[in-house]
This record gives C-alpha cells, sequence and structure tokens, in this order.
C-alpha cells in the first residue's frame, strides 16, 4: 500500500486558500454574510 504525502505544505495549503478566497468566492457572497462559514471545495 501506497502512503500518499501532501501536495503542499500546511502555509502553502493556506495561502493558496487564501488567494482562492479573495479573488473568485469574496466577490460573489462577501456583502451581506459577513460572520457566516462557507466551505470551499477544490476545482
Amino acid at each position: 500500500m501506497t502512503v500518499r504525502q501532501p501536495c503542499y505544505s500546511k502555509a502553502e495549503f493556506a495561502r493558496r486558500g487564501d488567494e482562492i478566497y479573495e479573488t473568485q468566492v469574496r466577490p460573489q457572497v462577501e456583502e451581506g454574510n459577513h460572520g457566516k462559514i462557507m466551505p470551499i471545495d477544490r476545482l
């Protein structure tokens, strides 16, 4: 059985998530939704 290793470090994973949120998600959902939680699925 092959052991899978993470593709990214925790810091890189967080940086990429922040970038996706800022460029793709925030412009569509932020207004009127401050403080709510939104899951982000990998594209």
